[in-house]
């Protein structure tokens, strides 16, 4: 969808904000803004949720955490040639405990720096959309439509109770 306009709506209510994110979503819209003055878990259900990579860069840290413990082991006892009287050089067992801690640490190392990355904390420009009074005491929803859907979004947002509907051309 090619974005031409944004549409942003207040509302006084909670009621008709939830009713205006639920109406969004039974048309078909997935990709909009919703700003609210407190975290309201109720509002948590109709809007979409996003999904954290945190865990996924947990995952791959532990595994290669895993594999380059046993490696280190394998390689340091190869390379160091040492005397085990006819036993494997890679002893699995003892091998383990090397892995399972280097399989932590990385783990542990990675997924602090990926919540410092994915947390936000650097300064960000504020939306266009966003409105002081998101904050204080209304809520709001901010659209992205193109000259089409426009006149449909405005009428949905209206008919939900929005006190305030506005257009801002994104250009």
């Amino acid at each position: 969808m090619s974005e031409t306009a944004r549409v942003t709506a207040t509302f006084a209510g909670f009621e008709p904000f939830v009713a205006a994110v639920k109406g969004l979503r039974a048309a078909g819209l997935e990709q909009f803004d919703t700003y609210s003055p407190v975290p309201l878990p109720e509002s948590a259900a109709p809007v979409p949720r996003r999904g954290s990579p945190i865990r996924w860069y947990a995952l791959a840290a532990g595994i290669a955490g895993c594999v380059g413990g046993f490696a280190l082991c394998i390689i340091a006892s190869r390379y160091f040639g040492l005397i085990v009287s006819g036993k494997p050089v890679a002893s699995w067992i003892p091998f383990c405990v090397i892995a399972f801690e280097v399989t932590v640490l990385t783990a542990g190392v990675v997924t602090m720096a990926s919540v410092f990355l994915h947390s936000r904390l650097y300064p960000r420009e504020i939306p266009s959309a966003s409105d002081a009074s998101f904050s204080v005491d209304a809520f709001g929803i901010s659209v992205p439509c193109t000259d089409d859907g426009r006149a449909a979004v405005i009428g949905l947002l209206r008919e939900a109770g929005a006190d305030d509907v506005r257009e801002e051309p994104t250009g």
